[in-house]
C-alpha cells in the first residue's frame, strides 16, 4: 500500500497527516514543531513519501477552519482496520456539527452501544483523525471538558478548538 504525508503549519500550531490510497488514515492535533507531527504520525511514516500536494485540500479546509471559518473536512478516511465500535464512533463523531457539542452518551447510542459510554470515551481518546474526526466536539454529561488527553494543556486545546467554532463566520462558500 502506498503511503504519504506532510506536515503543514496551521494557526495552532504544525499538523500532520498521513494516508494511503484509499483516504486519509492519521492527522495530529497541532503541535509546536514538525518533528513533533512525524514521531505523532507513527512508524508508518518511515514508509511514506512526502507529498504536500496530496493533502493541499485538507491543509487549506485546517487553515479556514482554524481561523474561524465554518467548513466541513471533506475527505476520504481509511478506517478499514480499526476496530468496528471505534468505527461507528468515529463516523458518528464525523456528523456533530460545527459549532456544536455532544455526549459521550449520545456518541454511544449513535454508534449502535448505548451503554457504552467508557467505550465511546476510549474510541475518542484513540481517535487517530483528530481535527477531521471533531473528538473536540465531544464532552461529558453535565457540559464539561473531559477527555482529550490528561493533561491542562490538551483541555485548553480543547476549549480553544470550541471557542473558535463557536465564533466562526460562515466560508465564502457558503454564503
Amino acid at each position: 500500500m502506498s503511503l504519504l504525508y506532510d506536515v503543514f503549519e496551521t494557526p495552532l500550531g504544525w499538523v500532520g497527516a498521513l494516508a494511503s490510497t484509499k483516504g486519509l488514515r492519521r492527522t495530529t492535533l497541532p503541535q509546536s514543531s514538525p518533528e513533533e507531527c512525524i514521531v505523532l504520525l507513527g512508524d508508518k511514516v518511515n514508509q511514506a513519501d512526502q507529498d504536500p500536494g496530496r493533502f493541499q485540500h485538507l491543509n487549506a479546509d485546517l487553515q479556514h477552519s482554524l481561523s474561524g471559518q465554518a467548513v466541513g473536512l471533506d475527505e476520504d478516511l481509511d478506517l478499514d482496520d480499526a476496530a468496528p465500535f471505534f468505527k461507528a464512533a468515529w463516523e458518528a463523531c464525523l456528523s456533530i456539527p460545527y459549532g456544536h457539542t455532544r455526549t459521550y452518551r449520545w456518541l454511544a447510542i449513535q454508534a449502535g452501544s448505548p451503554l457504552a459510554v467508557r467505550a465511546a470515551g476510549q474510541a475518542m481518546a484513540r481517535n487517530r483523525l483528530p481535527l477531521v474526526v471533531p473528538c473536540h466536539r465531544v464532552i461529558g454529561s453535565d457540559g464539561r471538558l473531559c477527555g482529550f488527553g490528561s493533561e491542562a494543556r490538551q483541555l485548553d486545546l480543547k476549549q480553544a478548538l470550541l471557542n473558535i467554532e463557536a465564533g466562526a463566520v460562515p466560508s465564502p462558500e457558503a454564503a
